[in-house]
């Protein structure tokens, strides 16, 4: 798993084409709350291995915007990725999962929720 941060050199933005704005960069000293707080987090994966780390991120409550371009093209190492993601996060930790653009998963713990309006 590849963080998304400026300093990574084979770091290339949003595969989607969409406008990536390095917050490391510009806020390089930014306040991320201890108790209390959601910290959003944005992270690439091309294997299983990052697994554990993203799991422990939306068990201590943060919302993930997960990149998963790199393996788009192979449905069987998708499939190592996916499957274990949508098993453990939904069943043990109680999360969801949400498509966020083409390949990109929007990982949410369970203290947050999605409200999906009624039109009012």
């Amino acid at each position: 798993m590849k963080p998304a941060k400026g300093d990574n050199a084979d770091f290339r933005g949003p595969s989607d084409g969409s406008t990536f704005h390095d917050l490391d960069k510009l806020f390089p000293h930014a306040p991320i709350p201890v108790d209390g707080g959601v910290i959003l987090r944005n992270a690439t994966i091309d294997g299983p291995d990052g697994l554990p780390e993203v799991l422990d991120w939306v068990s201590q409550g943060d919302i993930v915007i997960l990149d998963v371009a790199p393996v788009m093209e192979n449905e069987s190492r998708i499939k190592e990725i996916i499957d274990p993601l949508m098993l453990m996060l939904e069943n043990q930790v109680g999360g969801e999962i949400l498509n966020f653009g083409r390949s990109r998963l929007l990982l949410l713990p369970p203290n947050v929720a999605i409200d999906s309006g009624d039109g009012a």
